[in-house]
């Protein structure tokens, strides 16, 4: 019909999740695995169950370090994406040709809030 305007496709999101006050955030990616995954096999053994318990997600940030802010330190917390993550290390590299680049690991655990 004339004048009528419709969407197809689907939705896609766009870019990183959020911004950190000591670095402009360039690129984010997460990982999933558990801590404990338990295979039973049967008689035969083929496997017939398999537990998987202890969520565990990792995070890794990479980004440029802005002149204006300290860096926080290991083991601190920090809201990502609005989930809270342990952060497990930052690596803070420099050249003499570029700013300063900053890379962070952060875990979160099933059971840690």
């Amino acid at each position: 019909m004339p004048g009528t305007s419709k969407d197809y496709g689907v939705a896609h999101f766009y870019g990183l999740r959020d911004t950190r006050t000591y670095m402009t955030v360039q690129s984010d990616s997460t990982a999933q695995s558990f801590k404990l995954d338990v295979e039973v096999p049967d008689e035969s053994g083929r496997v017939i169950t398999d537990r998987l318990d202890d969520l565990f997600i990792e995070l890794s940030i990479e980004g440029v370090l802005l002149a204006s802010d300290l860096l926080p330190q290991n083991g601190d917390t920090f809201i990502y994406g609005g989930v809270t993550w342990i952060m497990k290390s930052i690596e803070d590299k420099g050249t003499n040709k570029d700013f300063r680049k900053v890379s962070v690991k952060g875990v979160k655990y099933q059971e840690i809030l």
